[in-house]
């Protein structure tokens, strides 16, 4: 299992994230548990028939194994008997999101196929908790507001003020493109200096902005 600092909240809310590795861990999306149940349920008969275990959503068929199975069930057992935690499948990765991190060590060491589990620092936790928008960063950096944009058409003129300064914003080469052509940038995201040039900015970005995330110094967090 590997290990990460969270240095964000997920989804606005949760510090702990533990991601599961199973061919079948999509069945568990939106967290449609009685789906879940059924395919498990045939499984296991297959296991006690000595049949392959095999399942086949639709033309393709996807096999697992006995470890695989056994992972499913822990899952399921603990997926419904938990509260206040989201569930997120893409594919054969399962994230669960969780703020009680006992619970997810717990379920960590019943499974097989634990790909990696995500906490913050120690120091870092109840400003995270209290601070939705809030980013930790473990060395300098020389900007202090990350701000994502909205769907509508930027103002050309921050084009060109962005690119007459570039020690007050950092734009990634791919977004300054589209900023020249006046094309899409939903949920693109820029880097400014600090507060007055996120005042500055958002006098050409008004109305624009879909969240502004201000960035901490983790040795800073303490003093």
């Amino acid at each position: 299992m590997i290990r990460h600092e969270t240095t964000k909240l997920f989804y606005d809310k949760y510090l702990y994230k533990l991601g599961v590795d199973n061919p079948l861990g999509f069945i568990f999306r939106n967290k449609n548990f009685s789906n879940a149940r059924t395919v498990i349920d045939d499984l296991q008969f297959k296991l006690e028939e000595k049949e392959t275990l095999r399942y086949k959503p639709s033309m393709r068929h996807i096999d697992v194994t006995q470890d695989d199975l056994h992972d499913l069930k822990i899952l399921l057992s603990e997926l419904e008997s938990a509260s206040s935690f989201m569930v997120r499948c893409e594919q054969r990765k399962v994230g669960l999101f969780s703020n009680d991190d006992t619970w997810l060590k717990h379920v960590s060491k019943k499974l097989h196929c634990v790909s990696d589990f995500y906490e913050p620092a120690d120091n870092t936790a109840d400003l995270l908790l209290k601070n939705k928008n809030i980013i930790i960063k473990n060395t300098p950096f020389e900007y202090e507001f990350k701000v994502t944009l909205g769907g509508n058409s930027i103002d050309y003129n921050f084009y060109n003020w962005a690119k007459e300064n570039g020690d007050k914003i950092r734009v990634s080469p791919g977004l300054m493109t589209r900023l020249s052509q006046k094309g899409y940038v939903n949920g693109k995201y820029l880097y400014l200096r600090d507060e007055k040039v996120l005042t500055l900015a958002m006098l050409f970005l008004s109305g624009n902005i879909t969240r502004v995330d201000r960035i901490v110094l983790k040795q800073d967090v303490d003093k």
